[in-house]
């Protein structure tokens, strides 16, 4: 089994179609997915999951994708787990050190999923 079929993927989506789609795009890729719907379950579902990455919509009913952002960054429980922004919406993007891409919809499925192996790689220090 590969490494990635023990990964985990938080999916932060309010479209139940998109969110099914993502979901179905990383199971077929050996990945775990937890989907949730509000920006509000993003946090404790990474504190609890430890993903891999989180796919987050900025446009969420309960709160903005900033907002959610800005609380994965407050705790070291999860101020160190890449993002990949998944928005119609990324002109409103704060951006922060979690965010290493950003996807706009419509996506195409390969640069996703590319994105998503690009945000595993951990990141040089600077010197």
């Amino acid at each position: 089994m590969s490494d990635e079929a023990h990964k985990v993927v938080v999916v932060a989506e309010d479209y139940p179609d998109i969110s099914q789609l993502v979901a179905d795009i990383f199971r077929s890729e050996g990945y775990g997915v937890v989907s949730v719907s509000r920006g509000g379950d993003v946090v404790p579902a990474v504190i609890r999951y430890h993903p891999a990455v989180v796919l987050l919509d900025l446009a969420l009913p309960d709160m903005p994708g900033n907002e959610v952002l800005q609380q994965l960054a407050k705790s070291p429980d999860t101020d160190k787990v890449p993002v990949i922004i998944i928005s119609a919406y990324s002109e409103r993007l704060q951006r922060v050190p979690q965010v290493r891409a950003v996807v706009n919809k419509p996506f195409d499925i390969d640069t996703l999923l590319r994105a998503a192996r690009e945000a595993q790689v951990p990141r040089a220090k600077a010197t």
